[in-house]
């Protein structure tokens, strides 16, 4: 361990304290003695120190320094110091002395309860982090970094309900982002509903995230997944139209919905209408190869090679040319000795193709994920377009 960083501070911060306590006006002989009895225990700690025994000097700092309005922030100075170093261990022992310590006023004992569970949090130490936070939240309700830290290590644990409330108290709190952290945890609950079966309870919690943003996406998508699984075909198209309309750039998302919808229980020819009309609007490579797979599976050879020309020329992509090609390989025999190299050239080109970008971090990923794995925001992954 690189002694030379704690030392210098350790330093600054006692010797500083040492000198208060001797200078301090209308000293007694009694008190002046007892702080130079301290400064030979303080000296003794520079040599544990020095001596790589940190662990000692630790012991004897905390018991030489009594904890005050003078010496609290010596020992939050100390704790943090190791924390960043990565000996949390060393950190956590100093600030639970500081939390044992039955002296200290409110302020003080919140400070100290903040150190120690940002300790545990560090350490991995869920469990002691999250009994510290609530703590820290029932001392005052109004406190945000303990309610976010709670939100953090719910969301980690996947503990939805409870992340729910911490995002509740945070929204009543008017913070900001907390609508959206709301909404998604909302819809982390009714997906785990709709996965047990309770199909009720998920359309429940997801008309409150619909109460809290109309728009969201998520609680839309999963809304019409229930319609369905109800046979409520009416209002699962209405809710279908809704967001194709409020939100045209998530198409991709779409797709399934629409192939149940719109395909599977209404009319191939219904279908790609719509299809065409949502290309026409934009050109995306996910709905003409969506659009191209319908015509081939219905067997319309012409559709299929007029639409193909159209965007191979209109807006050329990967899939689209290997679409082609898998179109070729079935015609010309000629083509098929040549197929086993594009093939592998396009699987490769493929494998490295990024679909969806997030846009605070730009963490790239080939599949939707509304917790940004990197960054972990909300709702900050969006399609490439």
């Amino acid at each position: 361990m690189d002694i030379w960083i704690p030392l210098a501070i350790v330093l600054a911060l006692l010797s500083g304290w040492l000198i208060g306590r001797l200078s301090a006006r209308g000293r007694s002989q009694s008190a002046l003695t007892e702080s130079l009895n301290c400064s030979e225990h303080y000296i003794q700690g520079l040599n544990y120190l020095l001596a790589n025994k940190s662990d000692k000097a630790i012991e004897l700092f905390v018991d030489l320094i009594k904890v005050d309005k003078e010496t609290m922030e010596t020992h939050l100075a100390l704790g943090n110091l190791f924390r960043s170093k990565g000996e949390v261990d060393k950190a956590i022992k100093i600030h639970q002395n500081l939390v044992a310590r039955p002296n200290l006023d409110q302020n003080q004992r919140v400070m100290a309860l903040n150190e120690l569970a940002e300790d545990y949090l560090k350490a991995g130490l869920l469990d002691r982090a999250e009994n510290l936070y609530r703590e820290l939240v029932q001392i005052n309700r109004k406190n945000t970094t303990a309610l976010y830290r709670l939100l953090e290590i719910y969301s980690l644990e996947k503990s939805w309900t409870e992340a729910r409330d911490v995002a509740q108290a945070l929204y009543d709190l008017e913070e900001s982002g907390s609508r959206l952290v709301l909404t998604h945890c909302c819809c982390e609950m009714a997906d785990q509903s709709l996965k047990e079966g309770n199909a009720r309870a998920a359309r429940d919690l997801l008309e409150q995230a619909l109460q809290i943003d109309r728009h969201c996406i998520r609680a839309l998508l999963l809304l019409i997944d229930v319609n369905l699984r109800n046979d409520n075909l009416a209002q699962a198209r209405k809710l279908f139209f809704r967001l194709v309309k409020s939100s045209p750039q998530f198409l991709d998302l779409y797709l399934p919905a629409a192939r149940d919808i719109l395909l599977q229980r209404g009319s191939l020819g219904e279908y790609q209408e719509f299809l065409i009309a949502q290309y026409d609007n934009k050109p995306a490579s996910s709905v003409a190869l969506e659009l191209l797979e319908s015509y081939r599976k219905a067997d319309q050879q012409d559709q299929l090679q007029a639409f193909l020309l159209r965007a191979l020329d209109q807006a050329p992509t990967i899939e689209l040319v290997e679409f082609a090609l898998h179109h070729v390989q079935s015609r010309p025999p000629s083509s098929q000795k040549v197929w086993p190299d594009l093939k592998a050239m396009f699987d490769k080109l493929n494998q490295r193709r990024v679909s969806f970008v997030c846009s605070v971090c730009g963490y790239g990923s080939q599949a939707m994920h509304w917790n940004c794995p990197s960054c972990n925001n909300w709702s900050s992954i969006k399609p490439v377009t």
